[in-house]
């Protein structure tokens, strides 16, 4: 009888065929569309024979259906791997700021769905972090949400902005509670405040965009920054940002 293959080598085999640089151009490819084996080749430059036998190894492992056509598509299994493991290309893509960053500070749930930041872009500096919130607030028309990026030249455009219609609020270290009323002494329609004892780093959204910092691993807050108008990026950071609000504290003045 032949023995039955343990969880542990099914998975080593699932990781070893997904670790193809051509097995996945080759997935991504079939995601799109359904195609022939030589349609594939021909776009990724393979030669038919390779091509074929990388199609038979992921037809063996489930991930790829023959129809009746002749071509192929992915399976519903393929599909669900490749949602999966979203997450780790986008973490392997920027590992060196992953090395750097403390994710654990992100709600399991969060963390889980870090592939849905694929369509931001990183910004390394704090110049161009500062200048991508300063557009962020000036470009918005309904909200501004922020978690403590408050340097006073932006602070200056969320007081100009509130005047201007703009709902703004502010999630704020409880740190920062006694230069409040300085703060806020010239708004005309002050922001609606929360305080927390803990926060996960620098966190901006808008109805038109978000920015995402995570503290480093030495507890500082740092600029390096990932920022987008992707839609999904936005939705994200947005119920991120209502998960730390819906835990602090309101301040009245």
């Amino acid at each position: 009888m032949e023995k039955p293959v343990s969880p542990e080598a099914q998975a080593a085999e699932l990781h070893f065929i997904l670790a193809s640089v051509d097995r996945r151009r080759i997935l991504s490819e079939l995601q799109k569309e359904e195609l022939h084996v030589n349609e594939v080749a021909k776009r990724l430059e393979m030669t038919a024979t390779e091509t074929l036998r990388q199609f038979q190894r992921m037809s063996e492992a489930g991930l790829l259906q023959k129809i009746p056509d002749g071509k192929y598509r992915v399976t519903p299994y393929a599909k669900l791997i490749l949602d999966i493991s979203s997450p780790l290309d986008f973490i392997s893509e920027n590992r060196e700021y992953f090395q750097d960053h403390d994710v654990l500070l992100l709600p399991p749930e969060f963390r889980a769905r870090l592939g849905e930041l694929s369509g931001c872009k990183l910004i390394p500096t704090t110049i161009d972090t500062i200048n991508a919130v300063t557009e962020m607030f000036l470009d918005a028309q309904e909200r501004i949400d922020t978690v403590t990026m408050g340097t006073e030249s932006i602070i200056k455009i969320e007081e100009q902005r509130s005047r201007e219609g703009v709902k703004v609020r502010w999630l704020m270290h409880e740190s920062l509670k006694p230069k409040a009323p300085s703060i806020l002494r010239s708004w005309q329609k002050p922001p609606e405040i929360r305080w927390t004892p803990t926060v996960i780093g620098h966190i901006v959204v808008t109805d038109k965009a978000a920015l995402l910092t995570i503290r480093g691993n030495d507890g500082r807050m740092t600029y390096e920054s990932f920022v987008g108008h992707d839609a999904v990026f936005m939705k994200w950071a947005g119920e991120l940002f209502n998960h730390e609000w819906e835990k602090a504290k309101p301040w009245y003045p």
